[in-house]
């Protein structure tokens, strides 16, 4: 994904069967809802920015796969783990990098 981009649109990678990992670039600031809706083989998500992106509803993660791993920039785990509409840490892996 260019490192331009500020934010994801609703349903931006909705149905992308196939996708397995995916980076977040530091610029984006939001995630439109049912962003990854129904990726089914996402097993790795990137976050660059250390804050994390405003998510429109929790929809966005319907049907991704519970050990896909959600890594985050070193120190900004807390806030990523507490952040609203996002994978619960009780549920998913979250590790800093």
């Amino acid at each position: 994904m260019p490192s331009g981009v500020t934010s994801l649109s609703s349903y931006v990678f909705g149905n992308c069967y196939a996708l397995s990992s995916i980076t977040i670039p530091s610029g984006v600031t939001s995630i439109g809802m049912n962003a990854f809706q129904k990726c089914y083989g996402l097993a790795e998500i990137h976050f660059k920015p250390t804050t994390p992106p405003t998510v429109s509803n929790s929809n966005a993660w319907t049907s991704i796969p519970t050990d896909c791993k959600i890594y985050v920039p070193t120190g900004s785990l807390s806030a990523y783990t507490s952040a609203y509409n996002y994978p619960s840490s009780s549920t998913y892996t979250y590790i800093e990098e």
